[in-house]
């Protein structure tokens, strides 16, 4: 069974932003955001998570992108 995402045209005010965002890099707005949008606040955290990793000089950039892309290939992931 899946999990339905939430229509983006009915979303709540807090995660619009996201889904624009997810837009201007995609496309669309992505499944896994669509569905985490059920839990705003699980949703926003998640993002703000990913913008620390993306932020974080701990790893080299390029070394950080080449995992991303790895894992992109490992999951069967379009893009």
């Amino acid at each position: 069974m899946r999990i339905k995402g939430i229509d983006p045209q009915h979303a709540p005010d807090n995660v619009k932003t996201a889904f624009q965002k997810s837009v201007e890099l995609f496309g669309r707005v992505i499944t896994p955001n669509l569905v985490m949008a059920h839990r705003p606040e699980i949703f926003l955290a998640s993002g703000r998570l990913s913008q620390a990793v993306a932020a974080s000089t701990v790893v080299d950039g390029r070394l950080k992108t080449l995992a991303f892309v790895r894992t992109a290939q490992m999951i069967g992931c379009p893009f």
